[in-house]
């Protein structure tokens, strides 16, 4: 996680409430709103929090005040989702990333902004996981994957078994061998 810093959630519907039970019960950061386009701002409050037009946002918390994660579903292949995540990065918002107490994960895991790991999934050693991405419940990832994408529940992905000798595609991401 990226400290104990105030937390915006993007989105006002059932992955934000998702998002807002674990990171409220299960992280040290604390939820202080909820930001939506103007277009689907049709409620004020959401779990006694108020739920702000994002192009409010920097009036009332400014960048270096907190932190965002983007949590809405990942329709239409992750491009809205994606579109949000980049909106709030060039706005100068930084992206928390959360990985569940209830998750296994190697020491050496690396994990991008704005990424959500859900509870029972196996992330072996030397695992990458990008930027805005979702882990569902149940997965298991195989020692050096990397992961960029969305990936629904119960998957299991194979790790790598070749032994690493001399350059391989984990040198851009600066994982340790």
């Amino acid at each position: 996680m990226s400290g104990e810093r105030p937390l915006v959630i993007v989105g006002a519907g059932e992955n934000a409430a998702i998002a807002y039970e674990y990171f409220t019960h299960d992280s040290p950061h604390t939820v202080v709103a909820f930001g939506v386009k103007r277009e689907f701002l049709d409620a004020t409050e959401l779990y006694g929090l108020p739920i702000l037009a994002l192009d409010e946002l920097p009036k009332r918390f400014p960048p270096s005040d907190l932190l965002v994660l983007v949590a809405i579903p990942w329709t239409h292949l992750n491009r809205v989702r994606m579109r949000l995540y980049e909106a709030i990065e060039a706005a100068g918002y930084q992206c928390a990333s959360y990985v569940t107490s209830n998750a296994f994960a190697w020491h050496n895991l690396k994990i991008g902004e704005n990424t959500f790991v859900f509870k029972n999934n196996v992330l072996q050693h030397h695992v990458a996981v990008g930027d805005n991405v979702v882990l569902s419940s149940g997965n298991h990832v195989g020692h050096r994957t990397k992961i960029g994408c969305f990936v629904s529940s119960h998957v299991v992905i194979s790790g790598n078994p070749a032994k690493p000798t001399g350059r391989d595609s984990f040198d851009s991401l600066g994982v340790p061998r």
